[in-house]
């Protein structure tokens, strides 16, 4: 149960979408609601870097920040941006180990591709430390442009935030959710 109660809010979409649990406990902030839905959806709108890796980005920061609320929510949307069950096996593999995919202790048979290497890496360096490597820096910027180096940070520093709101004020699940991680 909720350590808060579920404010009478419905975004502008509710008309064709019901309001997520995570989204109503946003709405206690006043200030920031309008705000945190608007990065929200211009994260499934209008970002330059693919929704597969956008996806891969959610699943690792949800993953290492146990968001099970969160985790759950984002696999059906993972796998339609093609994350295949196994990928999303070794996502869920990474919460129970530093380092999972800085050191290579993934298993090779989740099939990802050396620019997923690199995009997971990253993300989990972030997670982990307050900064890149120089050699991994150079890696990053063979693979992806400088808008999508930006978005990539501020998609795990959303997430990182979303896994805590969801963490810390017990979110209860949306109807159509059953917990996943």
């Amino acid at each position: 149960m909720a350590r808060l109660p579920y404010p009478n809010y419905h975004t502008p979409l509710s008309k064709t979408h019901p309001t997520l649990n995570i989204i109503k406990l946003l709405s206690h902030s006043t200030a920031t609601i309008n705000h945190w839905t608007a990065l929200g959806n211009a994260q499934f709108k209008d970002l330059s870097l693919s929704p597969r890796d956008r996806e891969l980005v959610i699943l690792l920061t949800t993953s290492k920040f146990h968001s099970t609320f969160e985790w759950t929510h984002h696999l059906p949307v993972s796998r339609k941006a093609g994350v295949t069950e196994k990928q999303q096996s070794a996502l869920e593999t990474s919460a129970k180990e530093k380092n999972y995919f800085i050191s290579g202790k993934y298993d090779p048979e989740a099939g990802f591709s050396a620019k997923d290497m690199i995009l997971l890496t990253f993300v989990e360096t972030i997670i982990q430390q307050p900064n890149v490597s120089d050699e991994l820096w150079e890696r990053v910027k063979s693979e992806f442009s400088d808008r999508e180096i930006v978005e990539i940070i501020s998609l795990q520093g959303f997430y990182y935030s979303f896994s805590r709101l969801a963490t810390v004020l017990r979110c209860d699940f949306d109807e159509w959710a059953k917990p996943k991680l």
